[in-house]
């Protein structure tokens, strides 16, 4: 045994693999959601890692040398998944504005599809999607120490104190893809107790940026914490499915009583990963509570990691589907709530005052580059869109003069003279309405009464002045 790196024997008749029983897994499948295969020329960093490990042992014998041992394999992880996360610059991302409320009531009326294939599989970072930032904590995984283990269920320290993930954005994005990150915010946030709130000045937050495939840390690491949504990775599950690991959750499919649920098919493994597989021990982490989850947005697909050769993972249970990307399931949801110790949703933000300030110390410059006319420039940038002065009649949208001088209040009377009731001089035909989504959470907490110069004007339906 190779006490450095935990090297063991193998499984009869299975390639290789390293031991121990790291925390954290790959989300990597041969079959997306849907069940079609990809090639494996599709994981190019993850291909290039095992057909090197392969290389070195076919050359070894060749030259009747010591093939690469565990340890070797340990040590190009290491090397490689670093390296990976060292493309990361997130010091020179330009930020966008925070999500809006038009972003989220857009994202709202989104229609949820599954990706043709698991895009958190083919990122290259440590089993697929999770970021380690150190060689230490990697090391610490990879050699099974369950300092490097824990998981936020069994370390308070990862969780976001109350709920509340602070988080800035990337100006990458692209108005549709906004609106699928608002969507998946919104769908942890009207189902759980946590909220996304914009960063102003707190330490610790989540960078959402462009970065190589999909990853995130698990849980609050400290500071900020890049959580990469790259090509392919901006479908509405995807998004939740690197949330919750920001939130402090594992992959389902690594609970230490996983074995009495699915079968690991350790033939059908590629070269070198089967570590992937190994579970979690009930010392470092916790199920909370909550019986196995097939339908869990965080479990494995039936085809991680497979060689080909058939499935990696085959549920106990008939009729169940394993891997799915579309939405929180229901132990999805009691898991965040218990881990938070909370009951259910909370308003995703504090209505802003009425107060003529900027609540953003980047409020100018989003102002300068054309984002005010926003719900949420409107209400935290008001000292910079000059917006102090509000009649309660206004424009909602960016382009409303310009479809207005178009001609679209006519031909599209009831998006503009809800949207762009300024510019359709629509101000006097308004009905009753909140312009906030949160306006009824609010309303029951008593913000009418405790901020009434925002509330009676955004939010009139649910505080009863109209």
């Amino acid at each position: 045994m190779c006490h450095t790196c935990g090297e063991k024997g193998n499984r009869p008749g299975t390639p290789p693999r390293p031991a121990g029983n790291p925390l954290l897994r790959y989300s990597i499948r041969s079959r997306g959601a849907s069940g079609s295969s990809h090639s494996r020329s599709s994981v190019p960093r993850l291909h290039s890692l095992t057909h090197h490990l392969q290389a070195s042992n076919t050359q070894a014998t060749q030259r009747r040398v010591k093939p690469a041992t565990a340890c070797d394999h340990h040590r190009a992880l290491v090397t490689t998944f670093l390296a990976i996360v060292n493309t990361l610059h997130p010091e020179n991302d330009i930020l966008g504005a925070p999500i809006t409320e038009e972003e989220i009531r857009a994202g709202l009326e989104l229609k949820v599809t599954s990706p043709e294939e698991d895009p958190t599989s083919m990122s290259g970072y440590f089993q697929g999607d999770i970021m380690i930032d150190t060689r230490d904590h990697l090391a610490q995984i990879l050699m099974g120490d369950p300092v490097g283990q824990y998981s936020a269920t069994s370390n308070r320290q990862l969780l976001w104190p109350g709920g509340k993930i602070y988080y800035v954005i990337s100006s990458s994005y692209t108005s549709s893809e906004r609106q699928i990150i608002a969507r998946a915010m919104t769908e942890l946030s009207q189902k759980t107790c946590l909220s996304f709130v914009p960063r102003t000045s707190q330490r610790d937050y989540i960078h959402i940026l462009r970065g190589q495939g999909c990853s995130s840390a698990v849980g609050k690491v400290g500071g900020g914490q890049s959580l990469s949504l790259g090509s392919g990775c901006v479908h509405v599950g995807v998004v939740i499915h690197e949330l919750m690991h920001a939130v402090g959750f594992w992959h389902e499919q690594s609970r230490y009583d996983r074995d009495s649920f699915v079968t690991i098919r350790w033939e059908n493994i590629m070269y070198g990963l089967g570590f992937n597989f190994d579970k979690k021990s009930n010392a470092v982490t916790t199920n909370l509570g909550l019986p196995y989850d097939y339908g869990s947005i965080m479990h494995y697909g039936p085809n991680a990691f497979s060689r080909g050769t058939g499935p990696t993972i085959v549920p106990k249970q008939s009729g169940v589907f394993i891997g799915q990307r579309e939405k929180l399931s229901q132990n999805d949801v009691k898991g965040i709530n218990l881990l938070y110790q909370c009951s259910g949703p909370q308003p995703t933000t504090v209505p802003p005052t009425s107060a003529c300030k900027d609540n953003s110390q980047h409020c100018a410059a989003w102002a300068s580059v054309g984002y005010c006319g926003s719900k949420y420039m409107n209400t935290n940038c008001r000292k910079s869109c000059n917006a102090c002065e509000s009649t309660g009649c206004r424009d909602e949208a960016q382009f409303c003069a310009d479809w207005a001088a178009k001609g679209e209040c006519q031909r599209n009377p009831l998006f503009m003279k809800e949207k762009c009731r300024r510019s359709c001089n629509a101000c006097g035909t308004s009905s009753c309405r909140d312009n906030a989504v949160h306006c009824a959470s609010w309303a029951s907490q008593g913000e009418c009464e405790r901020n009434p110069g925002y509330m009676k004007e955004e939010c009139g339906k649910s505080c009863g002045v109209c």
